[in-house]
């Protein structure tokens, strides 16, 4: 169903009450784990997304995989996701309270994708250019995507910076097929 709406309100009352009570933290490193669960595991997001299964199963599975690990607060909301029928929304609802707590806390997360790995040298420059335009709140993921060609793809949000050759080479090629010689009617 993935109403990126319905999960952010969600996210944001239970953010909002795990803050009331102090617990936000731990609401949060539950909340991470959850959403990696529902990403890596085709299983659990079926079940979640499965109107055939009756919601008493669903949250006895919830239990027997969380509740020994999880903040009580982050059982009671799963609970309260189930009996309201949003629970195919879970993913989305975990996923929207890291962000609003990362941005809560001032933690900017980047990705860069690199056509090679980047040496030591450029790694620490391009930090250290990072944390002093956005601060030190800032977190590096590093891929490795062939299909670059050469060059990197920097993204954090929505802004999006893309140096890579495979984009020079698209442009290239639109630049060539507009033939200014040639007459448009």
């Amino acid at each position: 169903m993935n109403n990126p709406r319905i999960a952010k309100r969600y996210a944001v009352s239970l953010l909002r009450l795990a803050t009331e009570r102090g617990c936000a933290e731990r609401v949060y490193e539950n909340m991470k784990v959850l959403s990696a669960a529902v990403h890596s595991n085709r299983d659990l997001d079926r079940m979640f997304r499965s109107p055939l299964i009756k919601a008493d199963a669903k949250n006895r599975t919830l239990r027997a995989l969380f509740a020994g690990n999880f903040d009580p607060l982050t059982m009671s909301f799963l609970e309260l996701v189930v009996r309201k029928h949003r629970e195919a929304e879970t993913g989305g609802m975990a996923q929207a309270l890291v962000e609003l707590f990362e941005q809560q806390k001032g933690t900017v997360r980047v990705r860069v994708r690199s056509a090679q790995s980047m040496d030591e040298g450029n790694r620490k420059d391009l930090e250290q250019r990072l944390r002093t335009a956005l601060g030190d709140g800032v977190e590096f993921a590093y891929a490795l995507d062939p299909d670059l060609l050469g060059g990197y793809v920097m993204q954090s949000g929505d802004l999006r910076v893309d140096a890579s050759l495979r984009r020079d080479l698209q442009q290239l090629r639109r630049q060539f097929s507009d033939n200014p010689y040639i007459q448009k009617f």
